[in-house]
């Protein structure tokens, strides 16, 4: 398999069905960014060296240069919309993902449960703990609070280049709404 990165899309080439250099399922990672490469046969499990370092050369291809003329944001805004009080590692794993391949900036819009636990999983990550879940909300104030729920994370939107919803969000009606 090639990858070929262009700016704003990865596009997953196969260079032949009997393709020589990737042992089946084989998963490498750098820096947490996962490249997938589905091989043929078990006689090309022996190849593994060669299989690395011909991946660590796509992943050097595809992987942004850092340009010293840019200032931080310049490189990619991300939202993440995700996170209550039971699942916290989902949005922090979104969103940290996000940097490790590149952005300069990732946001985590989250419940006031998960905004502590989230923050504490690394400085590097915006925490906006605006998200509200059913059990804090009277049924009298639901109306109201989702209304101010979406105007606080509107008013973020225009300064993001990707947004990424749902991570973390469980089963809560309010949430899902």
């Amino acid at each position: 398999m090639i990858v070929k990165h262009d700016m704003n899309y990865l596009t997953v080439l196969n260079s032949a069905i009997n393709h020589k250099l990737a042992p089946p399922l084989a998963v490498l990672r750098r820096q947490q960014f996962l490249i997938r490469v589905l091989g043929v046969g078990g006689e090309n499990r022996m190849q593994g060296s060669k299989f690395e370092a011909d991946s660590d050369n796509i992943l050097r291809a595809i992987t942004p240069v850092l340009d010293p003329n840019r200032h931080k944001g310049q490189a990619g805004k991300v939202a993440v919309i995700g996170g209550c009080r039971e699942y916290t590692g989902a949005p922090y794993f979104a969103a940290i993902s996000a940097l490790k391949i590149g952005a300069d900036l990732s946001h985590v819009f989250c419940t006031k449960d998960a905004a502590p636990v989230i923050k504490s999983y690394s400085p590097e990550l915006i925490v906006h703990p605006v998200l509200e879940e059913s059990y804090s909300v009277g049924d009298r104030d639901k109306d109201h609070i989702s209304r101010r729920v979406v105007a606080e994370v509107d008013k973020w939107m225009e300064r993001f280049d990707c947004l990424v919803v749902g991570p973390g969000l469980g089963r809560d009606p309010f949430l899902l709404v």
